[in-house]
């Protein structure tokens, strides 16, 4: 289907020209002008500059209100359980983490390049909050993020018996340019939900980037690909190209507890 073309009947008939110009950006779908058009006329007229200049705030604002607008779909997409970033992360109660390091990765070059990430820690020690500010920092620069529980994730998968559907969820999770997979641990899948994860995996690599979060080691992750064998080939696929973090410092839930 192509695009739909503006009507220009629809507009209505002008009792005023601020009416008629508000209508028209309406219509248009120009939010971010029509809410400030008016203010940024006062102060053209008032500073004495041009119409180039008075075009040029109208479109800034307007591009500033699409990418808000984006920023708000893109995170609702990726369904974070929280949206918490970078900055908000407290460096100082993990001393075991490398800041400099997480501000490079917060480039996003390794997504680029189609590398992973894997946290590994106790819970509650911020895995999953590194994860999402890292993933916000790619939501910014346009990239397409998925977040996924792994709990959460192996019901999906469980309760999709249709093929339609099956496809469509792994073309989903395919085509993220950064997925989230929330700890990967605890869980020993059926056939389906193994023969899934492994697949997936298996073509993501070298294709598109995958944050882990975990409490067990690599050699504990057998029972969610059916097998050591199997999770011995996957991890050999995450690792090769892979920064890989571990965490050893207290719980922040545990501090919270304390101190409140």
């Amino acid at each position: 289907m192509g695009k739909s073309k503006v009507n220009l009947y629809a507009i209505p008939k002008a009792t005023s020209i601020d009416l008629w110009i508000n209508s028209s950006l309406k219509l248009l779908g120009l939010e971010g002008m029509r809410s400030s058009w008016e203010k940024i006329a006062e102060q053209v007229i008032k500073d004495k500059l041009t119409p180039v200049d008075f075009l040029e705030s109208l479109l800034e604002i307007e591009l500033g209100y699409k990418e808000d607008g984006r920023l708000i779909r893109w995170k609702q997409k990726a369904h974070f359980p929280f949206v918490r970033s970078l900055k908000d992360f407290d460096f100082s109660y993990q001393p075991s983490i490398d800041q400099r390091q997480i501000n490079m990765l917060a480039t996003c070059r390794f997504i680029d390049n189609r590398e992973n990430i894997v946290f590994f820690g106790p819970p509650g020690v911020g895995k999953t909050h590194l994860a999402i500010g890292m993933a916000l920092e790619a939501i910014k620069l346009g990239k397409e993020v998925l977040f996924y529980y792994m709990k959460d994730l192996i019901e999906v998968i469980e309760k999709t018996s249709d093929g339609m559907a099956m496809r469509r969820l792994f073309a989903s999770l395919m085509r993220a340019n950064l997925l989230i997979l929330d700890e990967m641990d605890f869980y020993e899948a059926n056939s389906l939900v193994s023969t899934f994860l492994f697949k997936l995996l298996h073509q993501r690599y070298e294709k598109g980037s995958t944050i882990f979060t975990s409490n067990k080691a690599f050699n504990e992750w057998g029972k969610l690909f059916g097998n050591h064998s199997r999770a011995g080939a996957i991890i050999d696929r995450i690792t090769h190209h892979c920064t890989i973090i571990n965490i050893n410092g207290e719980s922040y839930r545990l501090k919270k507890n304390i101190t409140s």
